[in-house]
Parts: C-alpha cells; structure tokens; sequence
C-alpha cells in the first residue's frame, strides 16, 4: 500500500489511538504495524508517542446514545430524519463525508447501520439525515417513534478530502443518482464556502426525488437518467467545454466506475461516495476491506484515500 496515497481518517483525533494500534493493525503508524522503524507519512501528533503516553491503550471510544426525534418525513421509500443531538456531535458532523451508525432502540447491535449525514446545524444542536428503506436493518428503523440511537462521529464517507479542501474559486460539477444526494449536500455545502460555483446533472433514480435544489451558486444543469449511454455523451461534452476543476460523483459503483474511464476524466480531481459495505466502522469486522494491486487490505472505513 503506498502511504503517499492513503491514511487514517481518525489519525490524530481524539479517538487515536484506537483499536487497531492495541492489536498492532494501525493505518499509518508503521510502529504499530510491528515494524521495527518509522516510515509513516503521517504529518501530525505521533501516534506511537500517544499511544506510549496513553499506556499502550486506545482512547476513548464512540458510544451508542438515545437522542430525540425532532421531526420524520416519509417520502416514497426513503425517511427523513432530523435529530436532536449534543452541540458537540453537530460540530463534528458538519463536514463533509460525516457519517454516523443509527439503530431502533429494540433492536440489538447487529442492526447498526451507517448512514451519512444530509445537514448539520451545531447552532441549533440537530442533524439531518435520509435513510432508504430496503433490507432488514432500515426497516426497524423505520419502525422508530420518538428516539433513535445513534454513534459516532465518523469522516470517512467520500473519498477525495483532500481533493475538496484545496478547491476555492473554481467550477465544479456534480453528478448525484437516488439517496447519494444526501452526502452530496454537506459537500456542496463545503464548497460554497470557499466561493465555488457549482453546477449538477441530477438523477433522482428510484427515491423519485430531489434533495438537492438550485441557488445559491447552485445550477441544475440537467435531469438525466445517468444510466443510459446518450448521458455519456452530455457528460463528455460538459467535459470537455465546462472548464471544472473537480469532479463530483454520487452514483453506484458500477455507474461510478464507468463515469470515470471516460478519457476526458484523466487527471481530474475526483470525489466520489464511500459504497462500501460497512459494519463496525471501527476497521475490526472486515466487511469494508479492498485490495489493492499488490493484495494489501485497505480498511476502507477509516482509509482516506484520492480516487
């Protein structure tokens, strides 16, 4: 794995060290691989001081928590949930790619489920988030009346952070299909922050609505069925005479990846969703793992990477 490429979302947070330092499995402190050297890339607080310093034990962890709900909207087969949450958890929500695990308090941990954060309002203390329901687990969520539990915070639901924090100034387009408009909003959020402009082609696929909506240096530019081969050609021309600096794409893998083998997407700074199949979110289970190239696991709900 080329450490130049990927780290640890949670590196020199306050849940750092954690689990995987404890059992010799940290991202990116080569120490705490059970090397015998330091080759990290890591530009912060050394981890394997912390941990020293910690007792060689991790740090605190993130705990389940009964919060209030505010208010849920039933639109088609995705509910709309606005929580009420401690100031501090709102904080740290409030940035792209967040993530929490929710779960119906009847039911035992085996049900949490991850869900990405739509908004985050640390004034007022509430969160946003939409949850389509289609399996076992967001059924008895939707099954809630007047509280949830929830846990986190997590970072890692996109991939390309590092992409989304130097964009300022520039163009940029969007490409969002079903329920992956609900994190295309605290990025789309991001963006407008640091003078962006923004433009999306908008897909609503099967939820049959819109969570993104125009304003605010925010152009729908189009609604497309971004699965069919005539989109391709739009797609292209829009890159090839738009002028965007990043690239945004909110689709499933299959349509994520042919999106991005058309040529003109080469050497584009891309930010893409996180669909992997995470359970724990704590890099233990290994249901997120990927390989890479040269079969190294990447614990993929904690690894940032560019894609």
């Amino acid at each position: 794995m080329n450490k130049e490429l990927f780290h640890c979302i949670d590196a020199g947070s306050e849940y750092c060290p954690c689990y995987l330092a404890e059992t010799m499995n940290c991202i990116t402190c080569s120490h705490l691989q059970d090397e015998k050297f330091c080759n990290c890339n890591w530009r912060g607080m050394c981890i394997y001081q912390e941990f020293f310093h910690c007792g060689s034990k991790l740090k605190e962890t993130r705990e389940s928590i009964e919060v209030k709900i505010i208010n849920k909207e039933s639109i088609g087969n995705v509910v709309v949930f606005t929580l009420s949450v401690p100031h501090t958890l709102a904080r740290q929500l409030n940035q792209p790619g967040a993530y929490i695990f929710i779960r119906n308090k009847e039911s035992n941990h085996f049900f949490d489920t991850p869900m990405s954060i739509m908004d985050s309002d640390p004034i007022n203390k509430t969160i946003k988030l939409a949850v389509q329901v289609h399996g076992v687990k967001t059924k008895t969520i939707n099954d809630v009346k007047d509280t949830i539990l929830i846990r986190g915070p997590y970072w890692n639901g996109i991939y390309g952070l590092e992409h989304l924090k130097k964009t300022q100034n520039s163009k940029c387009l969007f490409l969002a299909r079903g329920v992956a408009q609900a994190p295309a909003l605290l990025v789309i959020k991001h963006l407008l922050t640091h003078n962006n402009k923004i433009d999306v082609l908008l897909d609503s696929g099967s939820i049959n609505h819109e969570f993104i909506t125009e304003g605010n240096d925010v152009n729908i530019i189009g609604r497309y069925d971004l699965l069919n081969e005539d989109t391709h050609e739009a797609i292209l021309d829009l890159l090839q005479n738009g002028g965007y600096d990043l690239i945004f794409i909110g689709t499933s893998d299959y349509l994520r990846d042919k999106i991005t083998n058309i040529p003109e997407m080469n050497n584009r700074k891309i930010v893409v969703t996180n669909n992997n199949a995470i359970c724990c979110g704590e890099g233990i289970c290994g249901s997120c793992v990927v390989y890479d190239l040269n079969g190294v696991p990447i614990k993929t709900c904690k690894t940032q990477m560019n894609y």
